[in-house]
């Protein structure tokens, strides 16, 4: 059987330039990571429909396809109602995975050739299962789904609605004739496992870390970085003196900011120089950031917690990693947790909640077993208060991280996975 399958279609919906979560992220590294390994990629991601990059776009062996969806792009950019925004999204990623369909199913008809070098369609979370569902059924074509979080159907405190089971409904199906199913780590596995799904056709893949801002910032000479951190923080801290805790992530409730603003007090008994920086904007429609900021007047911190409320560019999300005293990820559910892994690459000390896989951060981050507020002031505090042991702590990290993971391995297994998938039988 050969290691590369013969073409990949990419089903998923974010793609560059329109980098706005998670996924956007994952897809922006991986496409450059496929480029020059000879198989051919085609990505088919979603665009809005007055979106300024070009419908087609070819880099090297990956060809980028942008299907225009309505109701896609930034949440203020209607003035429409909120239920009737989130129809049109919804009927617009409908469109999106029927339009893909149908130009996967025109260039793989149902009676070309199958085999180990044969194509594969790779689809990436719910927003493009209609799709893969469609091109298993009628194309008879090998399916992989990346499974990258199930946070709308299985974190804690996610809502159960008719939407939720829709999208439950749909990854079932979707897995359920799928040759392979991929996931980021053994945590989602695991997940996975215990909700029947079989055990045969799991495959864990591991993102990378490395971007290119991150890149440039470790290899500063340690002046220059001293510089730059002495700067951050004199824009956080009085004086640029105290201490400085940063959270980086949405503030949804599963990635455990409530947590870290009940545990301020705690710690702030002991540290009155103690400053706390909460980095990200809500997801579109939620309400969190209102939520955040009155558990925030209502516990009396807000001396101490600063909320930006937005999404901050990667390479000043990586400057405030850089001026941390400690940075913390106290999330109770987390399928990778790339923002950590960045933080560890780094060398920084880093506290995590029980959301996180221990494949992911090893011994190169203390790992709260519970969402306590207690647990986690106290990993807090023996950061701040022995720099020595934080600062090994931090270098574990960093040689955890930059073992385990890399965008080059990324794309190697993954490639490896669609080569399975093309040559595995439906018996699997």
């Amino acid at each position: 059987m050969s290691d590369r399958p013969g073409r990949v279609h990419v089903v998923c919906a974010e793609m560059p330039p329109d980098v706005v979560g998670g996924l956007g992220r994952y897809a922006e590294r991986l496409i450059a990571a496929l480029r020059g390994r000879g198989t051919p990629v085609v990505v088919h991601g979603a665009a809005g429909r007055r979106g300024r990059a070009p419908r087609a776009e070819r880099l090297d062996e990956v060809l980028l396809r942008r299907v225009p969806v309505m109701g896609w792009g930034p949440a203020g950019s209607s003035r429409a109602p909120a239920p009737l925004r989130r129809a049109a999204r919804f009927a617009g990623i409908l469109g999106y995975n029927l339009r893909v369909a149908a130009r996967v199913l025109r260039a793989e008809p149902p009676w070309a050739r199958r085999g180990p070098d044969g194509p594969v369609v790779a689809v990436h979370d719910w927003m493009g299962c209609p799709a893969g569902i469609l091109c298993a059924l009628l194309g008879r074509l090998p399916v992989v789904f990346h499974v990258h979080t199930r946070e709308l159907n299985d974190a804690p405190g996610a809502r159960r609605s008719l939407f939720t089971a829709v999208l439950d409904a749909l990854e079932t199906a979707t897995a359920r004739l799928a040759r392979l199913v991929v996931v980021p780590s053994a945590g989602v596995r695991a997940e996975l496992l215990a909700k029947g799904w079989p055990a045969a056709r799991l495959r864990v893949v591991p993102h990378g870390f490395e971007e290119p801002g991150l890149l440039r910032l470790a290899a500063l000479p340690a002046r220059e970085r001293e510089r730059l951190r002495a700067e951050v923080r004199a824009r956080h801290l009085p004086g640029g003196k105290g201490r400085l805790i940063v959270f980086v992530g949405r503030p949804s409730p599963h990635k455990g900011v409530g947590t870290l603003v009940r545990a301020v007090p705690r710690v702030a008994e002991t540290y009155d120089d103690v400053r706390v920086l909460l980095v990200g904007g809500q997801p579109p429609h939620s309400g969190d950031d209102a939520v955040v900021a009155r558990l925030i007047e209502r516990t009396g911190v807000a001396g101490r917690v600063t909320a930006s409320h937005r999404f901050l560019p990667q390479e000043e999300v990586f400057g405030c990693f850089l001026a941390a005293d400690v940075c913390v990820f106290p999330s109770t559910y987390e399928p990778f947790g790339l923002v950590a892994v960045e933080a560890m690459a780094l060398g920084r000390p880093v506290v995590v909640g029980p959301g996180f896989s221990p494949d992911v951060v090893g011994d190169g981050a203390l790992r709260c077993v519970r969402d306590s507020p207690d647990d986690l002031a106290d990993a807090l505090l023996s950061c701040l208060g022995d720099p020595e042991a934080a600062g090994r702590l931090g270098e574990r990290g960093a040689a955890h991280v930059r073992a385990r993971f890399s965008w080059d391995r990324t794309a190697e297994v993954t490639l490896a996975v669609y080569a399975e998938a093309a040559g595995a039988g439906r018996g699997a």
